[in-house]
């Protein structure tokens, strides 16, 4: 005689990218395990694999983990954490460096809670994604949102400078480049093309490419708490999931 199957509640998030609703179940015991072994692993590359893996075993409607913004990633586990291990985690506070506000010494950890349902993607009003660099040409590119796998690669790469990594980033989110006449598909460019228009670009239409980046949305949240040593009031922001990894 088969087992008695005990039915998981649904419930329901919007992608902060897209606004699109999304159904899911909490993670079971199973994904449990999966998420305690990339945790003792240690290692982002199997963290994220570990997050995307959970959220296509729990989304009850269809999701692409693989295209999802990084910051659509993070939110969508973050929310699926707390309605399954629970909303509030525990935060250990301290002055950074061990100096309060009034540049005291006072190395005294406070404990406080955050409700992980209060925490939202922040988006930048000076955000674009599509961004003109010559008025007179028209010239410009439209980006697209980096993904985790991008964001893993960055992790694991080694020897390379800022300028480096940064020119990277802007040629894999690049989702076209335009001008007044004609849109230029990335995928009919090659690598060495690529490489060129962006090396080509002067220091300030460089910044303004790398300011997509700076402004993008991103999962965070600011705490404000007081030391139950010095009584002094601080503040902390949090940003990115390895903050809310608890």
């Amino acid at each position: 005689m088969a087992l008695p199957k005990i039915q998981t509640p649904l419930f329901e998030l919007n992608l902060p990218s897209t606004g699109q609703a999304i159904k899911y179940r909490p993670f079971l015991v199973k994904e449990q395990k999966i998420l305690l072994m990339a945790m003792e692993s240690g290692e982002t590359t199997s963290i994220l694999t570990a997050v995307k893996q959970i959220i296509n075993n729990c989304a009850v409607d269809e999701v692409e983990t693989e295209k999802l913004p990084i910051f659509d990633l993070e939110y969508f586990f973050l929310r699926l954490r707390a309605k399954s291990i629970g909303e509030d985690i525990d935060l250990n506070l301290r002055h950074p460096g061990d100096m309060n506000s009034k540049n005291e010494p006072c190395s005294h950890v406070t404990k406080s809670k955050l409700n992980l349902l209060e925490v939202e993607v922040q988006k930048s009003l000076a955000h674009e994604d599509k961004i003109v660099l010559d008025e007179q040409t028209g010239i410009g590119v439209k980006f697209k949102y980096p993904t985790a796998d991008l964001a893993k690669n960055f992790t694991e790469v080694e020897g390379k400078t800022e300028i480096d990594l940064a020119t990277e980033a802007i040629i894999n989110c690049i989702d076209f480049i335009f001008d007044k006449e004609n849109v230029y598909k990335k995928e009919d460019s090659t690598q060495k093309e690529l490489v060129e228009f962006v090396e080509n670009l002067s220091q300030e239409q460089f910044q303004k490419l790398s300011k997509f980046f700076d402004t993008m949305p991103k999962l965070k949240h600011e705490v404000k708490w007081k030391c139950a040593g010095c009584g002094q009031e601080e503040k902390v922001e949090l940003e990115g999931l390895a903050n809310f990894f608890v």
